[in-house]
């Protein structure tokens, strides 16, 4: 698993059941434990690390973001709506169903945006 996607705690960035790959919840926090797009918050920068982190593992999957069929999204602060979805709907295709959630807070006080995915790709046996 790549140092970038690898989660800090004990659980993987992505496992796979049969045909469905899921991956973790995914934030902009980088290897070394700062956020990007930290100071000040950028929402847009950090939606663009979480799906760049989410294709990584999608494709240590041997999946790509087209396969995503579910996709929940997590937000501080709602009116970051807008910028996180401009680049949201850059990377997606429009076929996942999708939920975003606002929330107190996430694990670090500088994160805007996290997203956990689920995706569909038959395994090839």
């Amino acid at each position: 698993m790549s140092a970038a996607i690898a989660p800090l705690g004990r659980y993987p960035a992505w496992c796979r059941a049969g045909d469905f790959i899921y991956v973790s919840g995914m934030s902009a926090r980088q290897a070394d434990g700062s956020v990007a797009g930290a100071q000040p918050r950028d929402a847009a920068l950090q939606t663009r690390v979480v799906i760049d982190k989410i294709r990584a593992a999608l494709a240590e999957a041997g999946a790509t973001l087209d396969d995503c069929v579910s996709v929940t999204s997590y937000l501080t602060d709602m009116a970051c709506f807008d910028a996180y979805n401009a680049v949201y709907a850059q990377a997606f295709n429009g076929r996942a169903a999708r939920a975003t959630v606002g929330v107190a807070q996430l694990p670090h006080p500088d994160m805007v945006v996290e997203l956990s995915v689920t995706a569909y790709k038959p395994e090839v046996v």
